[in-house]
């Protein structure tokens, strides 16, 4: 009688331990990431996925009665931006700055009379969240005084409120470098 060894035992027990840890990284890898850090909307994940029609129909109302160009146009210290913009997936095209420097965003708009939330944000985190300030003049839509300490991502997230059925959200990203 022949004693013929087989692996194929010790294969299932290591896949199934190797699943096993795969589970456990991608749970402590998302709690860094949790879904109720996004502000897009400025409030609780719960009341956005509770009022989320009415939230779409608001926006809707905003887009119809106002024109807002998303494609801002860069001023580093007063001087238009010069750098390339960067390639992401997707053919997404994002504008690049200089860290450090003084940048303002020009938006065109048809509005004259906006209410406005901005926040400075980094999509991975809300460690260095802060409240922007905004003019609206000439059919501008201006925010100035904007510094990027650090290198990388970042987004500016906007709700522009016109009356109480009429609220729009924007999200305008860009580089530092």
């Amino acid at each position: 009688m022949q004693n013929k060894k087989t692996f194929w035992p010790y294969g299932i027990l290591l896949s199934i331990f190797a699943i096993v840890c795969a589970c456990i990284y991608t749970i402590y890898h998302s709690l860094d990431y949790p879904v109720h850090l996004d502000n897009f909307y400025f409030d609780k994940y719960q009341n956005v996925e509770n009022g989320y029609n009415e939230i779409q129909i608001k926006q809707a109302k905003f887009d119809q009665d106002f024109k807002f160009d998303q494609n801002a146009t860069i001023y580093i210290d007063g001087l238009l931006n010069q750098n390339d913009p960067q390639k992401l997936r997707r053919n997404k095209i994002v504008p690049v700055v200089d860290q450090d420097k003084n940048v303002e965003l020009v938006f065109d708009t048809n509005a004259t009379n906006l209410k406005a939330e901005l926040l400075l944000s980094r999509p991975d985190t809300n460690q260095f969240n802060k409240s922007l300030n905004f003019k609206l003049e000439d059919n501008k839509f201006k925010i100035s005084d904007l510094n990027l300490t650090m290198p990388g991502r970042w987004q500016i997230m906007m709700k522009l409120t016109a009356s109480d059925d009429s609220v729009g959200f924007f999200k305008f990203e860009l580089y530092a470098k």
